[in-house]
């Protein structure tokens, strides 16, 4: 795969990035590009980092971003309009089919590939052609653009949401790489902390609660409501939280969603988190804490993280078949704290 370093080789500067005074088109598959930075990252997209990758190519003759914009917030066409984009909108068109359920088809991809084409037809001294997109089913005008009419394709999709073969139909990559900041991280894996430390005696914390409840902790302008689940699973697959076992009050198995203590970041943001007084983390019995296979949220077999079992083995009801929404209760006799006395959690307020 090559990357802009090799680009650069190839009669770039760092200025423009490509021939000197040449023009490129940079194409952006909106929906694709956001819900993928937000699932990975738990953040939206910045599309001025778009426009500094673009840069690196040469000047943006064409830059255009295609989506219903209607189904995303009102800022994002502003950020759009700073980084040097043409918003392109398309309302989906939406369906009833004969079961009375509702379809919605995006109209975006069609013109996204005829733009495409259209513009490597009209404007024959574009060369270069950036597409900010990880579909698959792209792959066709991709190899149009490069086989039939000798234009450079440059994929810059999320990685882990880029289709490999889309990547081999063109030849090139420059993966988009959000850089995560560590403080925003330490807010989170305070905010979590203090949502487990307010949970009822008796009472563990499970994905799917701490996912619907951490907002109250968590300043907006930090992480937005709507991109908290996405956040608590970044942290699962960095391993910042853990999955353990335990029996609830009705004799069920139940998994519990924790911070573990054993990670550099969790330490750093609470220094001395569930240390027991030899400096490691403990268990009831003893051994290491999160020494399990299913403790860390990964199957060894495959290292992916399988969120289907996990959320399912989590979900616990009440006696009422309602949730209980404070998280999964343990018997009395096995309260959070005294299953587990040598973590104390900190005494920060809310984020």
């Amino acid at each position: 795969m090559e990357q802009v370093g090799s680009d650069r080789a190839n009669g770039g500067s760092p200025a423009t990035g490509g021939t000197s005074g040449s023009e490129i088109a940079v194409f952006v598959d909106f929906e694709n590009i956001r819900y993928s930075t937000i699932n990975s990252y738990g953040r939206e997209p910045d599309p001025i980092s778009w426009r500094d990758k673009a840069l690196h190519y040469g000047l943006m003759g064409v830059a255009r971003a295609y989506a219903d914009f209607d189904q995303h917030p009102s800022t994002v066409r502003t950020r759009l309009d700073v980084a040097g984009f043409e918003a392109q909108h398309y309302p989906a068109k939406r369906t009833t089919d004969q079961n009375g359920r509702e379809k919605i088809q995006s109209r975006s991809d069609l013109n996204f590939v005829v733009d495409i084409i259209n513009t490597a037809l009209t404007r024959p001294d574009i060369k270069t052609f950036l597409l900010f997109t990880g579909d698959k089913d792209f792959i066709r005008v991709v190899t149009t653009l490069r086989n039939r009419l000798g234009k450079r394709v440059v994929i810059c999709g999320v990685p882990g949401s880029v289709s490999p073969d889309l990547v081999a139909a063109a030849g090139e990559e420059d993966p988009l790489q959000v850089t995560q900041s560590a403080d925003l991280d330490r807010s989170i894996i305070r905010a979590i902390d203090t949502y487990v430390s307010q949970l009822h005696d008796g009472f563990v914390p499970t994905q799917s609660h701490m996912s619907r409840t951490l907002w109250r902790f968590v300043d907006r302008a930090l992480l937005p409501s709507e991109h908290i689940e996405a956040k608590v699973m970044e942290f699962l697959r960095k391993g910042i939280l853990a999955k353990r076992q335990t029996i609830n009050g009705q004799g069920q198995e139940l998994v519990t969603t924790e911070l573990n203590a054993s990670h550099p970041l969790v330490q750093d943001a609470l220094p001395g988190y569930g240390l027991a007084a030899d400096g490691l983390p403990q268990d009831d019995d003893g051994e290491g804490l999160y020494d399990d296979d299913y403790a860390d949220g990964y199957d060894d077999d495959d290292e992916e993280y399988d969120e289907d079992d996990a959320v399912a083995a989590e979900e616990t009801l009440d006696d009422d078949g309602d949730d209980d929404r404070r998280g999964n209760l343990l018997d009395p006799e096995e309260s959070r704290l005294d299953r587990d006395p040598d973590v104390t959690h900190s005494s920060a307020g809310v984020v």
